[in-house]
């Protein structure tokens, strides 16, 4: 296929209309691209859009991609279709980025699919160079100056040396060895189990083909060396004060030039070996990222940022927050090319050798790459390992000296560059790479930075303005009383000096952010120290007075750090589980509580609370008074309990009951993903009976903080609104627990909210992708006495087989394209049929039974498919038309459920209408009275099991959740049990035709009694034995998002028989910005878990300028008045509901049957 592809980017004339060279072009480009047969660029009647919205990320049927080209254009620079099956073979005339096609024309021709030479030929582009004449030959010309060109011969001659004579062609030896090399990645095989295996298929194999292939792991290995990208090892002093890098480098430097300690182990001169005492591992980035272009697999991914610089208010990835948006305005030369690479760097300790070993502590540091698209950006083949650092201790502060390495090679790609083959756009570039900020754990927040997090000015936002202090009893570092300066200056906190420090008025005002510059300004001043052994008795002076600063760090060297808006993120992982231990152990009331006797000797020299002073008279002298924030050993007991029983969906949760320990009644060994779910789930259901009104609603504020925190799709205004809201929280807080709760911890969540809103979502800044990364080097540990080497051996191996694993997507599982949990693609597809019948998902199991329906279950379902079918829109809306003239909503609905069906099927088989499509006339006779029945199913990212089959399994995915229409203007959610997986089937077609359906139970909507609805904290409860009186049991598998649901702890409150319904989110679906999703938001999307809103202040926040009795005994309750116009025969359910709503004072939000829905 050839041509000149200037009408792709002359969409419109003189006079604003579509011109007919674009016109033709867009439906040549559509014919050529739907007639694909590989499934990579058309599947399901689906490509890949190429607008300038989509950019290749979305698959849309041919109607949609043609709508979005001519009303948004080609995407910039698309030029050679490869995302719709076109092979490039040569390249005319170079061109700049965002040039016109016309001034550049490519000359692209079909080419032969082969995934080994793609592979070889992408693997070793960075030694070779086009021709860029009118002859330029079809075949790349190799320059002079290429490496171990015989390597790169070798490996053309094993991807075309056939395995064995007569084998299928394709079947190389290089795909093979390609093939073997995976499986040892995959699987974690050890040399020697490889080496079995190939000795195997040697002995299976005729004598005069076993020298094709290699004879041991060594030989493949070596063979395979040319996709390696390889790594350098450094020694260095054992006091990590000096690094044998550079000039130093030299083995004739045989000591420490600082310490004088010896470079090499000594015993080892007689053999006449360099045997360094320790050593670092460094793998430069340069190449790995040239890799990700030449790849063409990754290389159109690179540019996938561009999407998100539009203007809408949701952020789903860094590149629309403000950090991206201020160093491009910063540095526009930088910006001007999109290739150039945004990079984040983390780095960790962790013990190789498990927990039980003897301590050792090897760190990793790690670079993702953020240009790529949210599904691959912190994917762990994404993540690059760039330095090992050798154990046994933590580098501390002397880690500066093993970035070394690093810091140099970022300072090159950005003054610079490196000259990089751009696989995707056939040219040459140069690559420039710039590092946005560092990811790690508080303390290494302070190795990384040089501010020391220890101490009273451990904050690196507060810096000398901390106002925290030292306890005399308890000694330790408090931060209680430092966040009442963040509040409005009118706020009556301020003024309240009762519930925080006795006697103390808040005046100050809240200190000032320092920018990169004023910080910059402080680094100048601060001496040069000496690394290593001597550093320890260097102190700066004023340390721990003025200023926390322990060294001049070495990412200050970076032209650009001081510009930029965060240069270390705080983790809000860590942020989160170190907030969650002190609630959880403080009201648990167990030995690593912040309430114990030291706690309060402190509180009574700082507090006026004298209900919790340490009694000094009586039988109970000594001890400490019960608090109302500490649950009594019933309490603890239902809880723990409680969370025995807890039953989570499939991969939402590990299993927490294994954290329980009834005997001693108490809950430990959490995870760090424990503490996120139960933070943002199960802390307001778990303590909701048991602690007083106003401490429970500060919990469940600090909940609600850290799950609009952590959701994947931010926005700057709820983030500027938490950033005020959870000052506020903190102070209720330090109104109710003493002043040893409060640690730099809770004290840092006041600064989380900025971070968010000018570094975009948290799941690219936090540690979990890092931490799960080092799980897998630490499966890399074959030899324990070499465990850096052994983890960068194997790494390095990973990395081949990643890569090649993308040349065999489809014919062997690989990490590259292995599904992710629960998540399954479209299940059968019947060619030309309507929509309803494109079933996505996949059933578990085999078929489980057949039946037959019942009348009323088959007219309900056959009205479901047709209300849910796109093409019979126009249909319904004619029946509106004819049947339902001068109707409410009501009514309306009402006379389609009653006669849709009939006058469908009426309306198809009606003589006029001759010649219409078989699917419709499927549809009008309806399904096949047998139906088949499955045990589960597969959808949306989630596992659905029947409630009969998911009875007795320990997790809990019967829970079903759908958004629909009661016939007025707003939507409700509809929460119910899944009991059944229906397959209809419908006969008359050419096809196989069938519709999978839901039956469900579902529970009752607003506003009958059976569900009640606390809107201030977006809380569902639901009493499970009243159900939806209508008969609509069926929906979409398509439809179905899930929930859980689980009971309270407290079995003696008015919630007794009622669940909690929570809904969870599909953690492998990505959340995209668009306008089509911006159209469909509901009116008030609330309880969705995956979309948190901002708190609205309302009348009932008045609650938290109430002081606190810190006193035992019950909370007082509001009742709500009955309402008067129930129906009689209805009165015992609603003295049940009455009593169920007393409890809840204020904040439940009741709806009698003859109130408006909301």
């Amino acid at each position: 296929m050839m041509g000149d592809r200037g009408w792709m980017y002359h969409r419109l004339d003189d006079n604003g209309c579509y011109t007919d060279e674009f016109k033709i072009g867009v439906e040549s480009f559509l014919d050529y691209a739907f007639s694909q047969s590989n499934p990579e660029f058309c599947c399901r009647n689906q490509i890949k859009c190429p607008c300038s919205k989509c950019m290749n990320q979305e698959w849309h049927r041919r109607v949609t991609v043609q709508y979005h080209l001519t009303k948004k254009g080609f995407m910039n620079g698309y030029i050679v279709w490869l995302a719709h099956g076109e092979q490039p073979v040569r390249m005319r005339q170079h061109h700049q980025w965002g040039e016109s096609s016309s001034a550049a024309p490519f000359v692209v021709e079909e080419q032969g699919n082969d995934p080994i030479r793609d592979m070889v030929m992408d693997a070793n582009l960075h030694g070779m160079e086009f021709n860029m004449n009118e002859q330029a030959s079809e075949e790349p010309i190799f320059e002079e100056a290429m490496g171990d060109a015989k390597e790169f011969f070798d490996l053309l001659e094993a991807a075309n040396t056939p395995l064995y004579d007569g084998c299928d062609d394709g079947d190389t030896v290089l795909k093979w060895v390609s093939h073997f090399m995976n499986a040892k990645t995959l699987y974690n095989m050890s040399v020697a189990n490889w080496d079995y295996m190939l000795k195997c298929s040697r002995r299976w194999m005729k004598p005069e083909d076993r020298d094709r292939i290699p004879k041991d792991f060594y030989s493949a290995k070596k063979m395979m060396r040319r996709f390696s990208l390889g790594y350098k090892k450094y020694d260095v002093c054992v006091n990590n004060c000096f690094l044998y890098y550079g000039e130093y480098e030299n083995k004739n430097y045989f000591a420490c030039p600082i310490c004088g300690e010896p470079r090499y182990k000594q015993g080892h001169e007689q053999q006449n070996q360099h045997i360094p005492r320790k050593s670092l591992w460094y793998l430069p980035i340069t190449p790995r990222l040239k890799r990700l272009y030449m790849c063409r697999k990754t290389a159109e991914h690179m540019i996938w940022h561009l999407n998100c610089r539009g203007v809408s208010e949701k952020i789903v990835h860094p590149a629309g927050a403000e950090a991206w948006k201020h160093f491009d305005r910063t540095y526009p030369d930088f910006a001007s090319d999109p290739r150039n690479v945004r990079l984040g760097l983390c780095t960790d300790g962790f013990t190789p050798f498990g927990y039980t070993s003897t301590p050792y502590s090897c760190w990793p540091v790690f670079l993702t790459v953020y240009n790529l698209p949210p599904a691959m950006c912190m994917k762990p083949e994404s993540i690059f390992l760039s330095l090992i650092i050798q154990g046994p201790q933590s580098p501390g502060k002397n880690i500066d000296v093993m970035l070394r390495p690093l810091i140099d090679e970022l300072k090159e790609l950005w003054y610079n560059g490196v000259k990089t083959y751009d696989s995707f756009r056939h040219e040459y570039f140069i690559m420039r790479a710039a590092l946005m900020w560092t990811i790690t754990d508080f303390p290494g927040y302070g190795m990384l930075s040089g501010w020391s997090t220890h101490g009273r000015l451990s904050c690196p936002y507060c810096q000398d303005n901390s106002k925290a202090f030292h306890l005399p009893n308890g000694r330790k570092i408090s931060f209680f009383d430092c966040h009442r300066q963040f509040l409005p200056h009118d706020h009556p906190f301020r003024r309240n000096r009762n519930d925080f420090k006795k006697g103390h008025v808040e005046n100050r005002a809240p200190p000032e952010r320092l920018s990169g510059d004023d910080m910059h300004r402080q680094i100048e001043q601060l001496p040069d120290i000496l690394f290593g052994k001597p550093s320890q008795r260097q102190v700066i002076e004023g340390f721990g007075h003025w200023h926390n600063w322990v060294k001049r760090s070495i990412f200050w060297e970076l032209p650009y750090w001081s510009t930029n808006l965060i240069r270390h993120n705080l983790d809000v992982m860590h942020c989160e589980k170190n907030f969650f231990d002190n609630i959880f152990h403080t009201v648990m009331d167990d030995p690593l509580t912040k309430d114990n006797l030291k706690a309060r000797m402190d509180m009574e020299l700082y507090c006026n609370r004298p209900s919790l002073c340490i009694l000094e008279t009586g039988s109970n002298a000594g001890k400490k008074p019960n608090a109302t924030y500490v649950l009594n050993r019933e309490q603890r007991k239902s809880v723990c309990q409680w969370l025995k029983n807890l039953r989570f969906p499939d991969g939402f949760a590990s299993n927490i009951s294994r954290c329980v320990n009834m005997q001693e009644v108490k809950v430990s060994g959490m995870k760090s993903h424990d503490c996120h779910i139960f933070m943002q789930s199960l802390l307001p259901i778990a303590f909701r009976d048991f602690l007083p009104k106003q401490v429970w609603e500060a919990l469940t504020e600090i909940s609600e903080f850290f799950r609009a925190l952590c959701s994947p799709t931010i926005r700057v205004t709820d983030m500027e609104i938490w950033h005020g809201k959870i000052v506020e929280t903190i102070c209720q807080l330090e109104r109710i627990f003493p002043p040893s709760f409060f640690d730099s911890m809770e004290h840092l969540a006041i600064h989380l909210p900025y971070e968010a809103k000018v570094g975009g979502p948290v799941q690219f800044r936090w540690m979990y992708p890092f931490e799960r990364r080092m799980h897998g080097l630490k499966s890399f540990v074959k030899n324990k006495a070499r465990a850096e080497g052994s983890i960068c051996e194997n790494y390095i191996m990973s990395e081949i087989s990643y890569f090649i694993s993308l040349y065999f997507q489809g014919e062997v599982e690989t990490r590259g394209d292995r599904i992710p949990r629960n998540l399954v693609g479209l299940g059968p597809f019947a060619n030309n049929g309507l929509s309803i019948f494109n079933n996505i998902g996949k059933p578990i199991g085999s078929l489980q039974q057949q039946r037959v329906l019942t009348t009323e279950e088959r007219n309900a379902a056959m009205y479901y498919v047709l209300m849910n079918c796109e093409e019979l829109k126009g249909w319904i809306e004619v029946f509106e038309e004819e049947e339902c003239q001068n109707m409410t909503p009501q009514q309306i609905q009402m006379k389609r459920s009653n006669y849709l069906v009939s006058w469908f099927k009426k309306s198809v088989l009606r003589d006029e209408f001759d010649g219409i499509d078989e699917n419709l006339i499927c549809l009008a006779h309806g399904p096949s009275w047998m139906v088949s029945c499955y045990k589960g199913y597969w959808v949306n990212g989630f596992r659905f099991h029947t409630a009969s089959y998911g009875r007795n399994k320990r997790t809990m995915n019967s829970g079903v959740c759908i958004t629909g229409t009661t016939g007025t203007e707003s939507d409700l959610d509809f929460y119910g049990l899944l009991q059944e997986v229906i397959e209809l089937q419908y006969v008359g077609s050419r096809y196989r035709q069938t519709v999978v359906l839901f039956k469900c139970d579902w529970y009752e909507i607003p506003p009958a009694r059976g569900i009640v609805i606390d809107r201030k904290h977006r809380l569902v409860d639901i009493n499970p034995n009243r159900k939806l009186r209508s008969y609509e049991p069926f929906i979409l598998t398509s439809q179905a998002k899930q929930v859980y649901y689980t009971p309270y702890p407290s079995h003696n409150s008015n919630r007794k028989g009622w669940i909690a319904a929570l809904k969870c989110r599909a953690k492998s679906i990505i959340e995209m910005t668009d306008e089509q999703e911006e159209q469909h938001d509901d009116p008030e999307p609330i309880f969705q878990d995956d979309d948190p809103l901002p708190p609205q202040p309302t009348e009932t926040d008045l609650i938290f300028y109430q002081p606190i009795q810190h006193t035992d005994g019950t909370v007082s309750a509001i009742n709500i008045e009955e309402d008067e116009e129930l129906e009689e025969d209805e009165e015992e359910e609603e003295e049940e509901f009455e009593d169920y709503s007393t409890s809840e004072e204020n904040n439940i939000e009741y709806i009698s049957e003859n109130d408006s829905s909301d």
